[in-house]
């Protein structure tokens, strides 16, 4: 009799959502974002060459990017820095490789969201990685900004566009 129910509240459910003209507007971000007081930026860009200088423009322009329209502070944080377990801050892990790409210099890169203050919120995969070429051996420039973006695009929910926003659903 238990079944029953369980299944006739699972097909209520469906027919509701697909009843639903705004289903997908109707989303919320993932947990991780829930109660939200900072954003934190780090970053590791490992590669053949010393990688310090780029590795810290890497990191202020994805910490500039992330603040358009951020409704919370977003500021650099380094290994070891206590804002990372702060309660109410996710932290943006960026890792990046230099690589050469057709005899250019390249930067290949993933970003993951990390919240330790709240294990329930766990994100496992961050965004697809990305490659973008590098302007003048180590320089950031458009090809970078533009990668840069649609990386954030896929993690920030105050950069989400409405048709981009993906439905989360729970098995128990």
């Amino acid at each position: 009799m238990q079944i029953l129910g369980s299944f006739r509240r699972a097909c209520v459910a469906l027919v509701l959502l697909c009843a639903s003209p705004a289903g997908a507007e109707a989303a919320t971000p993932s947990l991780m974002w829930r109660d939200l007081r900072a954003v934190g930026v780090q970053c590791l860009v490992q590669g053949r060459l010393d990688t310090r200088d780029l590795e810290a423009a890497l990191c202020e322009r994805i910490r500039a990017l992330a603040a358009e329209g951020a409704p919370v502070p977003i500021k650099r944080v380094t290994f070891g820095d206590s804002a990372i377990l702060a309660a109410g801050t996710v932290t943006l892990l960026v890792h990046a490789s230099v690589e050469s790409e057709a005899g250019r210099p390249a930067l290949n890169f993933a970003i993951r969201p990390i919240r330790p203050s709240s294990p329930d919120a766990e994100v496992y995969f961050g965004t697809a990685p990305k490659s973008a070429a590098l302007n003048g051996g180590s320089a950031l420039g458009p090809a970078i900004d533009s990668a840069l973006s649609s990386a954030l695009a896929e993690l920030l929910p105050w950069k989400l566009q409405r048709s981009e926003i993906r439905v989360l659903t729970e098995t128990h």
